[in-house]
């Protein structure tokens, strides 16, 4: 007789309004998520990581953002995955500077325009791979071990 190996039961998991805050900050401050679970090192890793990258993006171009809603719907989707920022750029700086009085784009696009929309798309990309993972139960379950002081 062959025995079927036994796989540990799951544990139980309910969504409580814990995890939908954590969810949501961790979206719209890159890291915020795994600070409240206690993983501090991560998210100081991540917020730096993911926010240096955005903010790059949108600094590379001097005085040409590249978060504008307006002009690069698609890539604002990409963007937006970086939260509070995205929005915050596509507030202040979100009129297209590119672009001239008649809405056509500028034949003379700044130098850095692809590489600025690259950074900030990717970052925005990556932050929601973090939130991914925050809302998954594995994560809590091993935030709880963690602080209950258990082995991983």
């Amino acid at each position: 007789m062959v025995r079927k190996s036994q796989t540990p039961p799951r544990p139980s998991f309910t969504v409580t309004p814990k995890y939908i805050v954590t969810a949501a900050l961790s979206w719209l401050v890159p890291g915020a998520g795994h600070w409240l679970l206690g993983y501090r090192i991560r998210a100081l890793i991540l917020a730096v990581t993911l926010l240096g990258t955005f903010w790059l993006g949108e600094t590379v171009l001097a005085d040409n953002w590249a978060v504008t809603r307006e002009v690069h719907p698609i890539f604002f989707g990409l963007q937006v995955g970086n939260g509070f920022s995205a929005i915050v750029a596509d507030i202040v700086w979100g009129v297209p500077r590119h672009v001239d009085a008649l809405g056509e784009i500028k034949d003379d696009l700044p130098r850095y325009l692809s590489l600025g929309i690259l950074l900030s798309s990717i970052s925005g990309l990556l932050n929601l791979l973090v939130v991914l993972h925050i809302l998954d139960p594995r994560t809590w379950h091993e935030a709880a071990r963690k602080e209950r002081g258990e082995p991983s």
